[in-house]
């Protein structure tokens, strides 16, 4: 089965942006990092088999946009977690909808587009009958946080910031993207909550704001964002990208520190007081009360998409577990020697934690049910997220402001151009899981 980009489009280097142009030269669809690395395989005609999880939402995105098209459209058959690759193993609900979408019918190989220059488009020329290679785009980060500039990016994977143009008009405590080019932080004074729509290089406040201080944000990449905070209704869904803000019917019953979700319905908060844990199956419309929930206050939550959900914080075991989207919480049996701000992962079995006191980093290879010390970084890390590339970002206060790894949170090196503050959040331009 072919996959190929539909007909009458063509992909463009626009600056630092690629972008697909329709017949008459406008933008169709602006490529997201992640729809750039799918690009790439396209050009090697990958196979089934050899599309890696992070990108199959990104190519479920270009036939959804109507830019890439195949010649049949089918479903596949099969419990949620049950439909096998061609070498027996287990295929995720990520990569089922791509291969749905996709028609795929396992030896298939995808058609390349073909990329012309800007000066082709001037002419009016018809692309070249041959492809060339798309340059490497880097994933941008975008950090938050409460002074300086307030709002950073980095599109050297953290190397070197830049404070926003039109930063939040307030403190920033949660971050989050949908991989769609949509960015929302969300956090306390005026604002409480802002969208950007340039990678973090401008932010517009929403029109109806949530009616509490926000501490985290989280979106499903199919329009659903969730935000979860400290005061007021303590948890708020938005539809339209964070423009407006709706406040949650049933809240969570304590404060809510941090929000995530698996994509697929499961959505997942935690925090302090009250039953320290919730869940969601309603967007964020509703939420229930963990029934064994973590034994502290925790602080952050991640999921791998695949039905591991981890949570860390500063209060009883330091860390946890659940493989029942967050209705019930076991302890880590060897939890990090200090206490957990913040927790992500790459969907590809290695998760990091940061925060304070102890190594103030920790990596786990086993789902979250033991954490190994690493060398620290010279400050406090605040927030942890990760492109899904091998590349690890840091932010938060004392020193350095910034941190980068590349051995999946082992080592970490100082940012060279860090923010001009400290971060409280930090998110990468791809969709987790």
């Amino acid at each position: 089965m072919w996959l190929k980009l539909r007909r009458g489009l063509r992909v463009e280097n626009i600056g630092d942006d690629v972008v697909v142009l329709d017949g008459d030269g406008g933008v169709a669809h602006r490529l997201t990092a992640e729809g750039v690395d799918a690009l790439r395989l396209v050009e090697a005609e990958a196979r089934e088999s050899e599309i890696p999880e992070n990108l199959t939402d990104a190519v479920a995105r270009l036939l959804a946009a109507g830019v890439a098209e195949a010649p049949t459209w089918s479903c596949m058959a099969g419990s949620p977690r049950s439909q096998p690759h061609e070498d027996g193993s287990q295929q995720s609900p990520n990569r089922r909808r791509f291969l749905a979408g996709a028609g795929f019918a396992g030896a298939g190989a995808w058609i390349a587009p073909q990329v012309v220059s800007m000066a082709t488009a001037a002419a009016g020329s018809a692309p070249p009958p041959t492809t060339t290679t798309v340059p490497p785009v880097l994933h941008p980060f975008v950090a938050v946080g409460e002074t300086g500039g307030r709002a950073w990016r980095t599109t050297d994977q953290g190397v070197t910031w830049t404070a926003a143009a039109a930063p939040p008009d307030s403190a920033g405590h949660g971050v989050a993207t949908d991989g769609a080019g949509h960015w929302v932080a969300v956090g306390s004074g005026v604002g409480k909550a802002w969208r950007s729509a340039d990678n973090g290089v401008t932010w517009t406040a929403a029109t109806i704001a949530p009616d509490g201080d926000g501490e985290g944000v989280a979106t499903d990449g199919a329009g659903n964002w969730v935000a979860v905070g400290t005061s007021g209704t303590r948890a708020w869904t938005s539809t339209n990208n964070g423009a407006t803000w709706t406040a949650a019917t049933t809240p969570p019953n304590g404060t809510a520190q941090g929000v995530a979700t698996d994509g697929a319905g499961k959505w997942v908060a935690v925090g302090n007081g009250g039953a320290l844990a919730w869940t969601s199956t309603n967007n964020g419309t509703t939420w229930t009360a963990a029934t064994t929930p973590p034994n502290g206050s925790a602080q952050g939550v991640a999921t791998d998409g695949a039905g591991k959900w981890v949570a860390v914080g500063n209060g009883g075991a330091l860390a946890w577990t659940s493989t029942n989207n967050g209705t019930t919480w076991t302890a880590a049996t060897t939890p990090p020697n200090g206490r957990g701000f913040c927790v992500a992962t790459n969907g590809a079995g290695n998760w990091v934690a940061t925060g304070t006191l102890g190594a103030r980093a920790w990596t786990s290879t086993n789902d979250g049910a033991t954490w190994t010390a690493t060398t620290a970084p010279d400050g406090r890390p605040e927030a942890v997220a990760t492109d899904g590339a091998g590349n690890w970002v840091a932010v938060g206060g004392l020193r350095t402001f910034a941190w980068i790894s590349t051995n999946n949170g082992a080592t970490w090196t100082n940012a060279a151009t860090p923010p001009d503050a400290s971060g409280f959040a930090v998110a990468a331009d791809r969709l987790l899981p």
